[in-house]
């Protein structure tokens, strides 16, 4: 199934799995709403109006209250659809900045969704519903014979409120865990992620000994032992990983050994709740390496570097012969060393982007990534520039013809 087709899906799933709790699910997005005798709170709000809408004819009684989890888009999509009259928007303190972001880097945005979701490049109008009010540590809210304690936080972003109902015993963590997943810690086209916050974080939830956990939007859900297994995975991975990134920093390792280097713990490897299908350890590694550590890699060449396509022009020329790149880039390929054989290709591409042979084998070099890669977003990507050198290529034999 492509991106594209996910974010249109329509289709809702519906559940009730306690009392006084209902979840809408979609394969990208969830949302939460609990009863109580006043009114409904509602947790997140989709990715769509039409899924929100959906939702909110399944919803008996006045929404109350709407609480973002954080401000990513497929939590705050849908509010338009909860809002009755004198609803209140609750948020952290930061997220009415990050939506302020979103529609300056619009299209930015547009571009690096395409290449993490595999969907088209277009730019949408960006009409939020901004929080009615916003906070900053903890915040309570009691309504119709529950209780709803606030606590905002950093962690994927810095706009986090996660929510705990002690009536329930139900923690509401938003993208703290996403389902079974490798926590997304790292994301190649996004700010930096808050790793030992978000470790913290979660701490916190588990110093609760929550019953359920709701999280991934509510779009996954874990009960009881399962639950507190999954939390204390998270929290270990990500202080594991974080602790390796900085001795490796402080060691002065270069970056690009790094990401080679950071392991996820022999013990955790089969974790059911830290499958790489998402993100992975190596976005991770980059992600806390960019917090702690500035551009300069301490290679002098790198301080205030000339453009990429000039240096590679001049290697182009010393090596003089393009042929020379395509052999060697092919007994890389052919050495099960793709990557490898990418960035030597990339030479001669960055050099004379217009050469042909170049560039169908570069198609032969991400299929070749694409097919052994299971993490989306890295899969997505090798994908997205299949299509456009494959687009390229037609493009130039139509100018032949």
């Amino acid at each position: 199934m492509s991106g594209i087709q996910v974010l249109r899906g329509q289709r809702v799933k519906f559940s009730n799995p306690l009392k006084d709790v209902h979840t809408a699910t979609l394969p990208i997005a969830g949302c939460a709403w609990i009863d109580t005798n006043d009114g409904v709170v509602v947790i997140d709000t989709l990715i769509n109006p039409a899924a929100a809408e959906k939702t909110r004819e399944q919803i008996k009684g006045k929404v109350r209250y709407v609480i973002y989890s954080h401000g990513h888009l497929d939590h705050i999509l849908g509010t338009n659809a909860f809002m009755d009259d004198g609803t209140e928007v609750i948020a952290n303190k930061y997220l009415p900045d990050r939506l302020d972001r979103y529609k300056m880097l619009a299209p930015h945005r547009a571009h690096i969704s395409a290449v993490q979701f595999n969907i088209p490049e277009v730019v949408f109008p960006m009409k939020f519903v901004y929080p009615t009010k916003t906070f900053l540590g903890d915040m309570t809210i009691k309504l119709g014979g529950k209780t709803f304690e606030l606590h905002t936080a950093r962690a994927e972003t810095d706009d986090v409120c996660w929510v705990y109902v002690p009536e329930l015993n139900a923690a509401f963590i938003g993208d703290l865990i996403i389902g079974r997943s490798f926590p997304n810690i790292g994301n190649p086209w996004k700010p930096t992620r808050f790793a030992l916050d978000w470790a913290k974080t979660l701490e916190k939830v588990r110093a609760l000994n929550p019953e359920y956990i709701f999280c991934n939007g509510a779009g996954a859900m874990f009960k009881g032992e399962e639950a507190r297994e999954a939390l204390d995975a998270n929290i270990e991975v990500i202080r594991n990983l974080h602790e390796q990134v900085v001795d490796y920093i402080n060691e002065d390792m270069h970056i690009t050994e790094m990401i080679h280097k950071v392991k996820i713990p022999d013990h955790l490897k089969d974790s059911p709740y830290l499958n790489p299908s998402y993100s992975r350890p190596e976005f991770f590694t980059f992600n806390v390496y960019r917090w702690l550590h500035g551009y300069m890699d301490n290679n002098p060449s790198h301080l205030l570097p000339r453009p990429e396509t000039e240096v590679m022009g001049e290697l182009n020329k010393l090596i003089g012969d393009p042929e020379k790149i395509i052999k060697r880039s092919k007994e890389l390929l052919e050495q099960d060393q793709a990557q490898l054989a990418l960035e030597v290709l990339d030479v001669l591409i960055q050099a004379d982007p217009d050469n042909i042979e170049a560039r169908k084998l570069r198609i032969e070099l991400l299929k070749r990534l694409a097919a052994e890669d299971y993490c989306l977003m890295s899969r997505n990507a090798w994908i997205y520039y299949i299509n456009k050198d494959t687009e390229f290529i037609k493009s130039k034999s139509k100018k032949v013809e």
